[in-house]
This record gives C-alpha cells, sequence and structure tokens, in this order.
C-alpha cells in the first residue's frame, strides 16, 4: 500500500503493451497497424471516461500520447502515457485509482491513502487556483433574504476580510474535506485494458504476426515512493 507523498515522485510514467513473436523477419507494418489501432482506442475510451466524471479542468488528464512501436528482438512495446512535461503525470493515477479518505475510508480498492488531515501549502494553493478558474464553486452569501444566523455570521465574516484570504479559507476547508472523504476513483486506465486489449486484439495481432502470442501489459513507473 502507498500513501500519498510516497507516490507523487514515482507517478506519471505509463502503461507498456508488449507482443511476443516468433524469431525472425515480422512485417512491422502490420503488427504497428493492429497494435497502434488498439491504443487508440484505449486513449479515447480513456478520455470519454475522463469526461464523463468531469474530470477534466485544464484537459491534462485528457493528453495521452502514444509512442512508436519498437522491436528488440522478439519482443515489440508500445508505449502509452503522459509527458513528463505534462502535470498530469504527476497525479494521474491518484485520479485512476483514487486516493483513500482518513474517515471514510473509501475508496477501499485504492493503494494511496492520506496519512494525515495536516494540508500543504502546496495543496491549498492548487485548489486556490482550481477555484479560480471554476469561480460559480465559490458559495454565494450574499441573499438578502432567509438567511440563518450561520448564514449571516458567514456573510459578515466574508465583508470583513479580504477576498485573497477568504479564497484560501475556502480552499484550505475544501481540502480538509478531501483528507476526510477522499478522492473517488475514476478508473479510466484499468478499466479500459481489456475493451483495447482484449481477445479481439490478441487475435488480430496473432495473425499479423503469424503464430500465437504472450501479451505482457504493466504499468510502469519511476523508481521512488510517496508518503503524506
Amino acid at each position: 500500500m502507498q500513501s500519498v507523498s510516497k507516490a507523487q515522485a514515482s507517478l506519471g510514467k505509463d502503461f507498456t503493451v508488449g507482443g511476443i513473436s516468433k524469431t525472425g523477419e515480422i512485417p512491422l507494418n502490420s503488427v504497428e497497424a493492429v497494435m497502434l489501432q488498439a491504443a487508440d482506442k484505449f486513449m479515447k475510451l480513456a478520455i470519454a471516461r475522463i469526461k464523463q466524471k468531469k474530470k477534466v479542468d485544464r484537459g491534462n488528464l485528457s493528453d495521452m500520447q502514444v509512442s512508436a512501436i519498437t522491436q528488440n528482438g522478439t519482443k515489440y512495446e508500445l508505449t502509452v502515457g503522459y509527458d513528463k512535461s505534462n502535470p498530469a503525470s504527476e497525479y494521474y493515477d491518484y485520479q485512476n485509482k483514487g486516493v483513500k479518505g482518513l474517515e471514510s475510508q473509501k475508496p477501499s480498492s485504492s493503494p494511496y491513502y492520506f496519512k494525515e488531515f495536516w494540508v500543504s501549502k502546496n495543496m491549498v494553493k492548487a485548489l486556490m487556483q482550481w477555484y479560480l478558474r471554476h469561480k460559480n464553486y465559490i458559495k454565494n452569501e450574499d441573499q438578502r433574504k432567509g438567511l440563518t444566523s450561520l448564514q449571516r455570521k458567514r456573510k459578515t465574516i466574508a465583508q470583513a476580510i479580504d477576498p485573497q484570504k477568504r479564497l484560501r479559507q475556502i480552499a484550505k476547508n475544501t481540502a480538509k474535506s478531501i483528507k476526510k472523504r477522499g478522492i473517488p476513483r475514476v478508473g479510466f486506465f484499468e478499466d479500459n485494458i481489456d475493451k483495447a486489449f482484449g481477445e479481439d486484439f490478441k487475435k488480430k495481432l496473432a495473425r499479423a504476426l503469424g503464430q500465437d502470442i504472450i501479451l505482457n501489459i504493466t504499468q510502469t513507473f519511476d523508481n521512488g515512493n510517496n508518503s503524506k
């Protein structure tokens, strides 16, 4: 099991698809066509899930890339993932697998978890920037009628402090709530692997190679652990 800060330095990496062929000269163009078609299907399915779950924000999660196919002996390799310059390379797997909340203990299947309620300056800063891009999510306390005593108190406090401090407090409260509830699992990677690289893909690739194949799909990370 990995805590959030243990995974951060190692995230951003990719998924590798490898097909094992017989020894000898293989027409790579046929293999490429099958593998790239499957990779394209995989990315479309993953992006559709991201949009369905409204995880688009700045669009970084949707900016997946596929590498050229390489051959090493009898092994063909194709990589689908994020460029290291893309911010999503640092956080995509938190959204993909979710992060277990301190109080909710959900999603229970996630290998990631929050370790403590303390929130970092970077997390608060990121949420402040998110709110500035989604201003409609900042609660409006300017209603004239039907205010509860708590709302009136909040309104008075909001008028007494400057907007930047108010935004920082909202972001800090949101960060604490996220740590309590956790980050829901989206599953845009592993849930779509079988759909794109399943039996139909294996049959097509076997025909292109002229024999049965051994298929290995792995999620690869840089060395490193995270914790928070």
